[in-house]
């Protein structure tokens, strides 16, 4: 009979080991397979980590892979049960991004959990410290308390005159699917998305909004314009993140969409 060690704790030099040993296995059965697949390494408890070390293995990992221009790696660093506040996240993604091997070639992405309510502002957070990608789903469904919600953080982006690449054109039908695929309702308070966006209690609101649509009508402005919610604020030619028009068209689409939702429910 052998005895099996219950310890489970392992050095600095054996998860290093590891990390390594996976990444040589993965390049060497793609090598195999003859095909070119783009890798990605995630220091699941990134947050819990001294950065030193993090950036150690990640370092390792790329050195494994060898990433070139046309065959990026992927760093994914997680804020797996948000141990870190939203600023503390972002210097920590804003080490790991000066300090990576081949920054060039390699795109640092963001895995936000909401454990603690600030999904979205670590995604954001993180994307003004250097990031180039985040990992979410739809309306923040995941373990536990979920993930980042990818629509919040996208719709935040075109507010801001950052078009995030995601197609939000057909809002209804997305929120649709979201709802038939897990079998889970849309909260109503829900950013961007929920029955209750464009509903005013306030009187001092309801009037706002009652003023900013007789604009409108006066007005008839080129662009969308949603009086009140600062969902498509102007950006100048001096802001420096700047729109382009297909983006503005389509967050002109997604909330012509909302709109259709809420008033068809």
């Amino acid at each position: 009979m052998h005895s099996v060690s219950r310890s489970s704790k392992k050095s600095k030099e054996d998860i290093l080991k590891i990390a390594v040993e996976g990444a040589k296995l993965l390049k060497e059965l793609t090598e195999e397979a003859g095909e070119k697949y783009r890798f990605e390494y995630s220091p699941e408890s990134f947050t819990g980590t001294e950065p030193e070390y993090a950036l150690e293995v990640c370092n390792a990992v790329l050195d494994v892979w060898q990433p070139t221009a046309d065959r990026k790696a992927i760093i994914n660093l997680p804020s797996t049960v948000e141990l870190s506040m939203p600023h503390v996240y972002a210097s920590q993604v804003e080490y790991m991004s000066k300090n990576l091997k081949y920054r060039d070639n390699v795109v640092l992405s963001l895995h936000p959990h909401n454990d603690r309510g600030c999904g979205v502002s670590d995604a954001e957070m993180g994307i003004l410290a250097g990031a180039d990608r985040i990992e979410g789903t739809l309306f923040g469904n995941g373990e536990r308390t979920g993930n980042v919600d990818i629509i919040t953080v996208g719709m935040n982006m075109y507010m801001q005159g950052v078009d995030p690449e995601l197609d939000f054109s057909d809002m209804p039908k997305l929120c649709h699917a979201f709802e038939s695929f897990t079998g889970m309702s849309i909260n109503p308070r829900s950013p961007y998305c929920g029955s209750l966006v464009f509903a005013a209690f306030s009187g001092s609101h309801q009037d706002a909004i009652a003023k900013g649509m007789h604009w409108i009508e006066e007005k008839a402005p080129d662009t969308w314009t949603v009086p009140y919610l600062p969902i498509d604020r102007p950006i100048s030619e001096e802001t420096t993140m700047q729109t382009s028009s297909a983006s503005t068209a389509s967050l002109e689409r997604a909330v012509s969409a909302i709109f259709w939702r809420r008033n068809t429910a």
